[in-house]
C-alpha cells in the first residue's frame, strides 16, 4: 500500500485531528490520485469537547466547526478537489467503522490524543476502536507540539525522518 488511493480522515475539531489532515495532505500532494475524504461525526446527545467531560458551549461548539471547515479549506488550497468534507450523525466510533467498511477505504490517517491508562478507558477512545476494528490500515497522528516526543526525539533529540519530511511537507 505505497500508494493510497481513497483516504478517510476524521476530523472532530482536535488539534490532533487538523494535524492528522496534513498528513494526510501530505500523502496526497506525492501521489496525484489520491483523493481525501474529511468526515466529522456529530453525536447528536453529545454536547461534551472532544476528550473533556465538560458540556462545550454553543459557541464552542461554532469555534470548532469554523476551526474544521478552515482547515479543510487549506486542504483544498494545497490538493484541490481530491478533498471532499461532511458532516454525518451517530456514535462516532461505530459511525466511522461503518463508512469506512462502504467507502472501501485504502487508508485511515486520524488523530488521537495518546491518552493511556485510566483515563483512556474513562473516557474511551474513537482511535482505539478504529485501530481495533477498521477494514484498512490506520495512521494515527497526534497533536503537533506540546509533550509529545516521538522515540527519535526521546532517543536522538531529533525527529525522525518521516516527522521531518511531514513537517518539510506542510510548511511547502
Amino acid at each position: 500500500m505505497a500508494n493510497p488511493r481513497r483516504v478517510l480522515v476524521p476530523l472532530d475539531g482536535s488539534d490532533a485531528s487538523t494535524s492528522a489532515l496534513q498528513h494526510a495532505v501530505a500523502l496526497a500532494e506525492e501521489n496525484d490520485t489520491t483523493t481525501i475524504d474529511v468526515i466529522h461525526v456529530h453525536a447528536p446527545h453529545s454536547r461534551f469537547s472532544v476528550g473533556s467531560s465538560a458540556p462545550l458551549a454553543p459557541e464552542a461548539e461554532a469555534e470548532a466547526r469554523r476551526d474544521m471547515l478552515a482547515a479543510v479549506e487549506c486542504a483544498k488550497q494545497k490538493i484541490g478537489d481530491r478533498v471532499t468534507f461532511r458532516t454525518e450523525e451517530g456514535e462516532p466510533l461505530v459511525k466511522l467503522l461503518e463508512i469506512a467498511r462502504d467507502g472501501h477505504y485504502d487508508l485511515i490517517v486520524m488523530g488521537t490524543h495518546g491518552r493511556s491508562g485510566r483515563l483512556r478507558t474513562l473516557l474511551g477512545s474513537v482511535a482505539d476502536g478504529v485501530i481495533r476494528n477498521a477494514p484498512c490500515p490506520v495512521l494515527t497522528v497526534r497533536e503537533p507540539g506540546g509533550e509529545y516526543e516521538s522515540f527519535a526525539e526521546r532517543v536522538h533529540h531529533v525527529p525522525s525522518v518521516a516527522e521531518a519530511e511531514v513537517e518539510a511537507a506542510v510548511h511547502r
